[in-house]
């Protein structure tokens, strides 16, 4: 039984950082073995703020650290004396600064402790951010947070709870989302995440905020709810920030993990087993490419899969053509909706395609339904293939004779989604072809 404390011992002078956290869901953390060795960091000099604008790992004062974007401006003051850091972001796509502790996934929190973490942080997102306890762990590949205050958008997008839990006064909805193919730890993979967010943010001395973060007791209320870690790969204080601007200062980031680990009784934990059913209901599997294609969701979501915190099921009562279409619900942002994955193999940088879909909408107002292409080229991008009227009750037609892939463009996905709407939608005779003009 490994038993540890990690205690702040001074405060941090400099101001400035913000954690942003995507809509579309997840901030990938390169494993440290994998980041080259002019980024690491194994120690800092003693005494001293060290500050960086690039990816960096490293460990000062008992602390790890690291700074992760995928592009942008970005400034992270690792402070000596404990855990305290500060941050500032501008121009980015996706940032995430953190410190706390890193370990070998040899050990489930249980078997490490006991986990909290007391902080205290001026935070000051502007736009879409988190300030959070993130993580993750392997054997099952998780990546985990429990989100204490954010910026515009409250996370994750889902659209229903599993459960809550009371701890530490605050309520917190329990969210289960999945990621598709996309960066992790262990390079591109599907893997889950789980979510306790605070349901109101915390009030405090304006933009300062204080308190404790019962990391274990969290996780304790996860299991109750069927969602379970592996081993243990990281404990971190982070601010992400997601397409924004911010900064914050935290004061204070004591990580402790000590004494032999006990199941919390001091929690309350609900958990909704009908919203756990309709979530497993509406799992889409592992997802796969495809090369060019034509599905009528005849025999199911045939590789659909859902996009943001919508869910993806097949409806046997409207149809265009067939007897099935695939329902896309529970929407909690314009750019959510369904994907498939493009197979590289058949569809290539810098040539033309031909994509076509039908849908349809029965929100009773109009709306305007679009097609589009996600894609990586130094962090995600996204390109107009399609974009409609969609009168309430018509099946319309979303279609590009001759659509270009971007040049320099991997991890291609085809999405449709409604860009001034939260409307559920129905889907059919979807298919990607040579070009037709």
């Amino acid at each position: 039984m490994t038993n540890r404390t990690i205690r702040t011992l001074s405060a941090l002078t400099a101001a400035v950082c913000m954690l942003c956290a995507s809509g579309c869901g997840t901030k990938p953390a390169p494993d440290p073995a994998d980041t080259p060795a002019s980024s690491q960091q194994e120690t800092g000099p003693a005494g001293e703020t060290q500050v960086f604008t690039e990816n960096i790992t490293g460990t000062a004062d008992g602390y790890d650290y690291e700074l992760w974007k995928d592009e942008g401006d970005t400034t992270f003051n690792v402070e000596p004396g404990g855990g305290t850091f500060s941050c500032e972001w501008s121009n980015i796509n996706n940032a995430l600064f953190r410190r706390g502790q890193k370990f070998d996934c040899t050990q489930t929190y249980q078997e490490l402790g006991n986990i909290s973490v007391d902080y205290d942080v001026d935070y000051q997102p502007d736009g879409n951010s988190y300030m959070c306890v993130y993580g993750w762990t392997r054997e099952p590949l998780i990546e985990y947070y429990i989100v204490e205050s954010w910026g515009s958008w409250r996370p994750p997008g889902a659209p229903f709870a599993i459960g809550t839990v009371t701890v530490d006064g605050a309520t917190y909805d329990i969210y289960k989302t999945t990621r598709y193919e996309q960066p992790s730890i262990d390079d591109i993979q599907t893997f889950d995440q789980y979510w306790s967010v605070r349901r109101t943010k915390p009030q405090g001395d304006g933009t300062r905020l204080s308190g404790t973060i019962s990391v274990s007791k969290h996780f304790d209320a996860w299991k109750k709810c069927g969602l379970e870690l592996g081993k243990m790969y990281e404990v971190a204080l982070t601010i992400e920030g997601y397409q924004s601007k911010g900064k914050a200062t935290v004061y204070r980031n004591d990580l402790q993990i000590e004494g032999t680990y006990a199941e919390a009784t001091d929690i309350e934990v609900t958990v909704d087993e009908e919203a756990i059913a309709k979530l497993a209901e509406a799992d889409s599997g592992e997802p796969t490419e495809v090369g060019f294609f034509d599905i009528g969701f005849e025999e199911g979501a045939m590789g659909w899969i859902p996009r943001g915190g919508s869910m993806v099921t097949v409806d046997k009562e409207n149809a265009d053509e067939g007897s099935q279409s695939l329902f896309v619900s529970g929407r909690t942002d314009n750019w959510n909706g369904a994907a498939i994955m493009l197979s590289s193999d058949t569809y290539k940088p810098g040539e033309a395609y031909h994509f076509r879909a039908r849908a349809m909408q029965n929100s009773g107002e109009d709306i305007t339904m679009k097609m589009t292409l996600q894609y990586n080229m130094d962090g995600e991008k996204y390109d107009e293939i399609a974009l409609v009227p969609a009168p309430n009750g018509e099946w319309i037609t979303l279609e590009n004779l001759a659509y270009t892939i971007p040049d320099g463009a991997e991890s291609l996905q085809l999405y449709l989604e409604s860009p001034d709407s939260l409307a559920d939608f129905y889907i059919d005779s979807v298919s990607g072809a040579e070009r037709a003009d």
